[in-house]
């Protein structure tokens, strides 16, 4: 089977000035082995002979990578769509390298709560501040934003603060992404959400995707084949993509399937496929030995709840970082929407069920009460317009 690389994510540096909490990479130092910049701008056009469509420039912080800008123009010359995810801090500084890249597909920000809840996880005080001033000063540049909500215990009550937020400041697209055991995480357990907690993530999103101006959509680590997957990811769940369309590569030039295909402790990394110093990426892309975890995925394998399920073969027990971090195997997935559901009666095993009464009675009071607060938004600002060209203000809408 073939299998054309559409979407990578680029590690361009480890580098990174915070300590946040849930770091899967243990980001802060520079590898020692980084890539230099003739040797990553040589790749960029390996990737792109591979077909390469879309690319994703990560950390670490990349602002922090010397060359960052040639990298990424190089990407957008070649005809790449090119988005970026930073922690905020360093963009004021850097916005004027940021804007004169006029080809931006997005520029993504990670915000995990509001002030307070922000800042501890990330264990940087004024970070909040700094990333909600990023959103405004890429919108008024013209440039598309988008957010990374990482999802634990301390924020998920949040999240409706959080949303209206990201709608004040112009964010234009939401990915809510479950936190799993990997990295630093594995230190702070606490803070993962438990199976009926990511019900409730599902819940919000779907009602979110209904109602709201962001395009809201989960990462991978959610789902899988459960009633919510038509509401919270209309295309459906297709299995894990790493090594089949997605390729993660590390700052030193290590290819993986997936930049969150993580080893169980420091060290070794056993998803690590090769290494673009050592062997040409169309060499290591299409070997048919490597990513064997996706590619030759074999249901018959699956353990547990998995391996009952109706729906293995095509979901391939969900996201395989997650999977693995979970259970250090990728054929057993305890995090399952579906498995949830169906173990407490709330699924219908033979079929994708429609929303039930309960909850579409939940979803119409929520548009209407978006609808009310919209249409006082509205009022009240038209009140102020009328009032400064000195004549009388209306009565206001009729609320129902």
């Amino acid at each position: 089977m073939d299998y054309p690389l559409r979407f990578c994510v680029w590690e361009l540096t480890l580098a990174c000035n915070m300590r946040c909490l849930h770091c899967g990479s243990y980001a802060g130092r520079v590898r020692k082995d980084e890539l230099p910049l003739d040797r990553a701008l040589a790749l960029v056009d390996e990737l792109v002979d591979l077909g390469l469509e879309r690319i994703t420039l990560s950390g670490g912080e990349p602002l922090l990578r010397k060359g960052w800008e040639q990298i990424a123009g190089k990407l957008m010359d070649r005809g790449v769509r090119v988005g970026m995810i930073s922690n905020g801090w360093y963009l004021r500084e850097r916005l004027r390298s940021i804007v004169a890249l006029k080809k931006w597909d997005v520029v993504a920000m990670s915000l995990d709560g509001l002030r307070m809840t922000h800042d501890a996880f990330r264990r940087t005080p004024g970070s909040y501040d700094r990333i909600v001033t990023g959103f405004r000063i890429l919108r008024g540049a013209g440039i598309d934003t988008a957010c990374i909500t990482c999802v634990s215990r301390y924020n998920l009550p949040e999240l409706d603060r959080l949303h209206d937020l990201l709608v004040s400041v112009g964010v234009k697209a939401w990915q809510i992404q479950p936190i799993f055991v990997g990295g630093r995480t594995r230190e702070y357990q606490d803070m993962l959400l438990g199976p009926r907690e990511l019900v409730e993530v599902a819940s919000f999103m779907a009602r979110k995707r209904k109602c709201s101006p962001l395009e809201v959509y989960p990462a991978d680590p959610l789902g899988y084949c459960s009633r919510f997957e038509p509401y919270i990811r209309p295309e459906g769940w297709q299995g894990c993509g790493a090594g089949k369309y997605l390729a993660g590569i590390e700052a030193n030039g290590d290819v993986k399937g997936c930049l969150s295909l993580l080893p169980e402790r420091r060290g070794d990394n056993p998803f690590v496929e090769g290494n673009v110093n050592r062997t040409p990426l169309r060499e290591i892309w299409e070997n048919p030995e490597n990513f064997a975890y996706t590619r030759r995925f074999d249901p018959a394998k699956a353990a547990g709840f998995c391996g009952t399920c109706p729906h293995v073969a095509g979901c391939q027990c969900g996201c395989t970082a997650m999977t693995y971090a979970a259970t250090g195997s990728i054929y057993e997935n305890p995090n399952c929407l579906y498995r949830e559901l169906k173990l407490n009666g709330e699924e219908d095993p033979r079929t994708l069920v429609p929303m039930t009464p309960e909850f579409q009675e939940e979803l119409l009071a929520y548009c209407k009460e978006t609808r009310n607060r919209r249409l006082q938004a509205d009022w009240a600002l038209s009140r102020a317009r009328r009032a400064a060209l000195g004549k009388n203000p209306s009565p206001g809408p009729q609320l129902t």
